[in-house]
């Protein structure tokens, strides 16, 4: 443990309190696990530094009935999340982290920003769209309806763990395309999570 001369990202407060430790993980392999911690505000951000780098590829699962809830997905900070049937879209940014979770955790994740969403949006047709998206996806959990799940890394350490789960070599120029940016909710153009309009990227609502 050591203190950092650097700002807190949440209040500004320095320095910081920086913990780094190396060890093997499953599914992810050898990482340096780091840990940023504000002692004012109690600002905390985990991150894991993957210490392998394999080739860009992209796994496709077709989400068909309930029981596909209990796959296992292992996401890594470098991963793009897809669900297009919702059009939906999380990026890799600054403070992403990896986390090996299951298809429910996925969708739970991307509930809690689609209702953030919801409860933000001014505009009522907006705000309608997202609580079908929510409802969709309770559906979806139930096993009544399908959709595909989608993971993009361009260092190739993000997995699906499914022999229902398709595995592709991304092209180097598919993983330039890759972006880095904030968490991107196509929501037909109307609304995403920093407030900006943009045009559609996938299916609309």
């Amino acid at each position: 443990m050591e203190s950092l001369d650097v700002p807190c990202p949440g209040c500004g407060h320095s320095p910081v309190i920086y913990t780094m430790t190396q060890t093997d993980v499953a599914f992810f392999g050898p990482m340096a696990e780091t840990l940023l911690l504000c002692p004012k505000c109690g600002f905390k951000h985990t991150d894991t530094i993957l210490l392998e780098q394999k080739e860009p590829a992209r796994f496709t699962l077709a989400v068909t009935e309930e029981a596909d809830m209990a796959i296992r997905v292992v996401r890594s900070a470098s991963c793009t999340v897809r669900i297009p049937e919702f059009g939906v879209a999380v990026e890799p940014g600054p403070l992403a982290e990896s986390y090996v979770s299951n298809v429910e955790g996925v969708l739970k994740r991307v509930e809690r920003i689609v209702d953030y969403l919801r409860r933000d949006a001014e505009n009522p047709k907006a705000r309608r769209r997202a609580e079908t998206l929510l409802e969709r996806m309770r559906d979806l959990k139930e096993g009544k309806g399908k959709a595909t799940l989608i993971l993009e890394d361009p260092f190739g350490n993000s997995l699906i763990v499914s022999d229902k789960a398709k595995r592709e070599r991304l092209t180097p120029e598919e993983a330039s395309r890759l972006k880095t940016g904030i968490t991107i909710m196509d929501m037909g153009g109307t609304v995403t999570k920093d407030g900006e309009k943009r045009p559609p990227k996938g299916k609309k609502l």
